[in-house]
């Protein structure tokens, strides 16, 4: 049976694997045509994957010298395939040594060109630190 379900969960999958290929613009357009005579439903995908990108760059503000480079252990370096997946997991790999309030609306990616500059703002607000 057709599950709209199934191919929205599928379509998701779909983007993550672009994504950890540094396609993270990839779109996916479903196109269906349905025969009612036979009772089936043709699904195709077209798929506009965009620019590939890579890692320009990897800066963090408010840690040490050390603190950095075991952040940048689960990172990907820079000129490798930017793998927008791995931001979510830094966060779980990273959580002992990260700053307890950090969270993903910490991280700025700007894109530049082919590359994109992946910015991890740690500093303390202010009135966390009293």
């Amino acid at each position: 049976m057709f599950s709209t379900e199934r191919v929205r969960a599928g379509l998701e999958q779909l983007t993550r694997a672009y994504w950890r290929e540094g396609y993270v613009d990839m779109t996916p357009e479903p196109e269906t045509e349905v025969d009612d005579d036979q009772k089936t439903i043709d699904l195709v995908i077209k798929i506009d994957q965009q620019v590939q990108y890579r890692v320009g760059s990897v800066d963090f503000w408010g840690v040490n010298a050390v603190t950095r480079e075991k952040l940048m252990a689960s990172l990907p370096k820079p000129g490798e395939l930017f793998d927008e997946t791995k931001l979510d997991e830094f966060f779980t790999v990273n959580r002992t040594i990260l700053p307890s309030d950090v969270s993903r609306d910490d991280v700025r990616v700007e894109r530049h060109n082919k590359t994109v500059r992946i910015l991890f703002d740690l500093r303390v607000c202010p009135q966390q630190a009293n």
